[in-house]
């Protein structure tokens, strides 16, 4: 750390010897990065004041190492793929090759001490470290793994490190490793999702990420049956079985991280599908500190979760943090004194204190049948994953109006909408008007990467979307500009924009009357209702996301 330091010095001091930056502008910039939590080196980097290769060429200088431009020398194919394409990746480094006996390694932040434990790792024998620029250590990491992948040729862990090296036929594809390595590259980049799809002329390896699919890599068609295998093993699933679904689970460890995963197995006309669910063990960020929630809609959500009944839904389509939000709620009213228990389908995440009863279609419990066996054991609160049909919908409501808080999802566009969802599904309007206490819809939008984060100014039509008068100055929107970071999307991560409508005295009365949804939706937003299309806003004039991101997830609210 202290030689990072000295080297971020050494930097600052000739860039400021040069002119290239000013002591007001230093100042500035190192704020930012203080702000946005990263390195000053990279806020430099971002706005263009230094390169990565200036960056890598001061830090080799700095401590004695060789700056290898990897544009002028190719790195050994052979080598590079001695090292699993994941620790390539985490770890940001590649063998280049060898030299008089020493293995030559390329890094991007000669002080990672992880690099050096993850090489020693996997190699016995001396190791020479050099520092190369990270966009180019990328590129080639993109570049030889994803050609390999192409051609079906990955080094087996048994492969034994001599003096040279040469990959293995597509036949011999090691299968455990290289599941193992798409679990962890999966992990690295954030996906939600894994989908293992057979096509006509290759295996096919899809992640979503920040809610959108991107296919990572592709291997020979004959390695699928082996692949789909091996998850089966993991999941223990019927091997033999390939007519019908499946559902199961295991879990993995992904370097620091021990990963939960939901398995489903689904036949095709080219073969089976297997899509993963990877739900990360740490549930730290389940808690409403980090949803992104406004402080008036937080606020006013924090005093509905703590009533002592009624019955409180969020909704949304599949994929829209309903569930992370009921945890999340669970999770902050979660004490000694109250009894709470849930019924799910699955059970993702396990909360101490809890008694969580999964739903098992195969063996007769649905919500319903989890439900009326819940209010015989005296539970303070309820959680139902999701009001499917008639019955749910009539036990959930019942529940709610004999002092049980129930907390529940629906599939509709608007908060308001879940009030005509329940009378389509023959509750009576009265006690829907009786029991519902307030209804939150949610979407999730893609943030802005903090690592090439800048600010422009807006257009006239953006402007009149925002609101703002054409002739205001000062007015500064921002965007992703891509980078390694974000996979060159703009975006990293993703946030919750909100609805929040409290079912109070004066809407009450409309929901008795059978006012339509639209009659309801006006009622809400004279009295002061926070709309999604509102919250995204909101969070674009904060510089969270973007003007296209918030009116693509808001478009069919608005």
């Amino acid at each position: 750390m202290i030689a990072a330091e000295a080297s971020e010095q050494r930097i600052v001091v000739k860039l400021l010897g040069d002119k290239s930056l000013t002591p007001g502008g230093l100042d500035a910039l190192r704020r930012e990065s203080e702000v946005m939590g990263i390195p000053l080196v990279e806020t430099l980097a971002q706005h263009d004041i230094i390169s990565d290769a200036d960056i890598a060429a001061s830090y080799a200088e700095q401590n004695g190492l060789r700056f290898l431009d990897l544009s002028r020398r190719t790195p050994s194919r052979g080598w590079v793929l001695t090292l699993t394409e994941n620790v390539a990746r985490r770890k940001e480094c590649i063998i280049f090759g060898e030299v008089a006996g020493q293995l030559v390694v390329a890094v991007v932040d000669p002080f990672d001490v992880s690099v050096q434990i993850a090489i020693a790792e996997r190699f016995q024998r001396p190791v020479q470290y050099v520092v190369s620029p990270r966009y180019q250590i990328l590129e080639a990491i993109d570049h030889i793994y994803g050609e390999a992948r192409a051609e079906g040729a990955m080094l087996q862990p048994s492969t034994p490190i001599a003096t040279s090296v040469s990959a293995t036929t597509g036949a011999d594809i090691n299968i455990i490793e290289q599941f193992d390595s798409i679990v962890d590259e999966a992990v690295d980049r954030r996906a939600s999702d894994i989908h293992i799809e057979p096509e006509t002329d290759r295996l096919r390896i899809r992640f979503r990420i920040d809610g959108r699919m991107m296919e990572v890599r592709a291997f020979p068609l004959d390695t699928a049956a082996a692949m789909i295998s091996r998850v089966k093993v993991l999941s223990r699933l019927d091997i033999t079985e390939r007519r019908k679904p499946q559902d199961g689970r295991f879990s993995h460890r992904s370097f620091d991280q021990q990963i939960d995963v939901r398995v489903a197995v689904i036949p095709t006309s080219r073969g089976e599908h297997v899509t993963l669910r990877l739900l990360a063990q740490d549930r730290s960020h389940l808690t409403l500190e980090h949803l992104g929630m406004g402080n008036e809609i937080r606020q006013a959500f924090e005093r509905l979760i703590h009533r002592s009944h009624g019955i409180i839904l969020l909704t949304g389509p599949t994929g829209s943090g309903k569930s992370t939000t009921l945890y999340a709620a669970l999770e902050s009213i979660n004490t000694i004194d109250k009894h709470i228990i849930t019924t799910e389908d699955p059970v993702e995440y396990d909360i101490g204190g809890v008694n969580q009863v999964a739903v098992d279609a195969e063996f007769g419990v649905s919500f319903a049948v989890s439900l009326r066996s819940i209010l015989r054991h005296d539970p303070d609160v309820i959680m139902v994953g999701e009001i499917r049909d008639e019955e749910t919908a009539h036990l959930a409501l019942e529940a709610s109006l004999t002092g049980h808080l129930v907390f529940s999802t629906l599939h509709t566009n608007s908060a308001v909408g879940a009030v005509t969802r329940l009378l389509d599904m023959d509750c009576e309007s009265y006690l829907v008007a009786s029991a519902l206490i307030g209804v939150m819809a949610q979407r999730l939008v893609r943030k802005i990467c903090v690592h090439c984060k800048k600010p422009y100014e807006p257009n006239p039509t953006e402007r009149d979307i925002m609101g703002i008068p054409r002739d205001r100055q000062g007015v500064t929107l921002y965007r992703g500009m891509g980078c390694t970071r974000c996979l060159r999307t703009g975006y990293y991560d993703r946030v919750g924009v909100y609805e929040y409508v409290p079912f109070e005295t004066g809407i009450s009365h409309l929901v008795m009357e059978k006012a339509t949804t639209e009659e309801l939706e006006k009622f809400a937003i004279d009295h002061g209702a926070i709309t999604l299309r509102d919250d995204a806003l909101c969070k674009v004039r904060e510089g969270i996301t973007t003007l296209e991101e918030a009116l693509r997830v808001t478009r069919q609210e608005a």
